[in-house]
């Protein structure tokens, strides 16, 4: 019987912490964070694509 309550707790417990994080993640704040690290990453793999093209053509020319 004690097992049982003290499994029910924790689970109550962890269901409320996940609960709290799901909130989180849409605070205006979060989601403009998270904006503006993927438009930083878009831009980072743009630049490594047009730079291992221009490495190509490089090769390419030599």
């Amino acid at each position: 019987m004690q097992r049982t309550l003290i499994f029910t707790a924790l689970f109550a417990a962890s269901s409320l912490f996940f609960a709290q994080a799901s909130q989180a993640e849409e605070s205006p704040a979060f989601v403009a964070r998270n904006a503006a690290i993927a438009q930083q990453q878009q831009q980072a793999q743009a630049e490594a694509v047009a730079a291992q093209k221009a490495a190509e053509q490089n090769a390419q020319d030599s």
